[in-house]
Formats: C-alpha cells, structure tokens, sequence
C-alpha cells in the first residue's frame, strides 16, 4: 500500500511540475511556428471561448474600452491558484473603473470538467474562459507556461507580459492596473 501511494504521489508531483511554469510542447504551435509569447506594445488579438456557465465570451467585446487582463491557468497548478485569488480581489476593486479579469483555463480532457467547481470554490466572479481548442494559447501563450498575465490597455495594446507568480507579485500587478486605469 504504502508503494503505490508513493508512487501517486510521484505521478501527481510530475503532472504538476509538467503543467505549471511549463514550456511543454503539448498542443499546436502558434501560427508562424512560433514560440515566443505576445510582445508587449502589440495590438491585442481577438478570441472568442465559451465561460463555465457556457456563453460565448469575446475579447473584442473588452478591447478599446477596459483594462483587460488575461490570465492563463489550470486546475492543477498551484502557483495559478494562489495568483488567481489575488486577481479576485483585483477584479473586485476595479471592476467598476473599467477593468475586467479573463481567466483563461487551459485543462486538458483529464481536468476540464473540475473548472465550474474550482471557479465556485474559490469565489470567482470574473469570466473564465474554457480554451479546450487552444484558440486564445496559440495566440498568446503558445510555450503553455502557467501562470501568465497579459496585461492589455484600455487601447488594446498589450502593456505587459509576465509568466510564473512569486508571492509578492500581486503588489507590482496591482500598481500596474491601477496605473493602466489612471491612462
């Protein structure tokens, strides 16, 4: 008994340190080949993915007129789950000054189905976006790493890019939106 337990929790150690802050190849290149994620000071590409609930959500309906930040996670990631409690509390601040959070999940078939209870039980009330086709992460996050914020201005230019979460980052996070909101 006590093998098999330790091998479960090799497996899950593995499936974790493959999936968050990961540059895995699972999944399409983006078009063009390219690896490199979305550079700062480009106009933001448009998507459109279903949320939990299942409604179409496009990020046209944001670009021009919000603060937008798109924040790519998964289920199994540990370090998405402390950044996106954060986000929740950004997103409470300044949803009324113009700023929206776009959780885009990237769970695979294993995993997509626990996003709904995830998102209740953490009390996210912004939109997450399910990118089971890897639409929005071949634009924007073709290395898959986990966690990235793309950060986009109220003109739809990309500010900011920034992969991983370190505890901390939040502070840094939040001075930028509240500087992009003050443009």
């Amino acid at each position: 008994m006590r093998l098999k337990n330790s091998r479960a929790i090799a497996t899950l150690f593995m499936m974790v340190a493959a999936g968050c802050g990961s540059t895995g190849s699972a999944g399409p290149k983006a078009a063009g080949g390219s690896e490199q994620a979305v550079a700062s000071g480009t106009q933001a590409a448009d998507f459109s993915l279903r949320d939990a609930n299942g409604s179409v959500v496009n990020l046209s309906d944001y670009l021009g007129k919000q603060v937008v930040i798109l924040d790519f996670w998964a289920t199994y990631c540990i370090p998405c789950g402390e950044e996106l409690q954060h986000l929740q509390a950004l997103y409470q601040k300044h949803k009324d000054k113009g700023f929206v959070v776009l959780g885009i999940a990237m769970d695979g078939p294993e995993s997509i189905a626990q996003v709904p209870t995830y998102v209740n039980r953490y009390g996210m009330t912004f939109p997450v976006l399910l990118d089971e086709e890897t639409k929005a992460v071949n634009l924007y996050n073709p290395k898959r790493t986990m966690p990235l914020t793309v950060e986009i201005d109220r003109k739809g230019v990309i500010a900011r890019v920034r992969s991983g979460y370190q505890p901390g980052d939040e502070k840094r996070l939040a001075a930028e939106v509240e500087a992009l909101l003050g443009q």
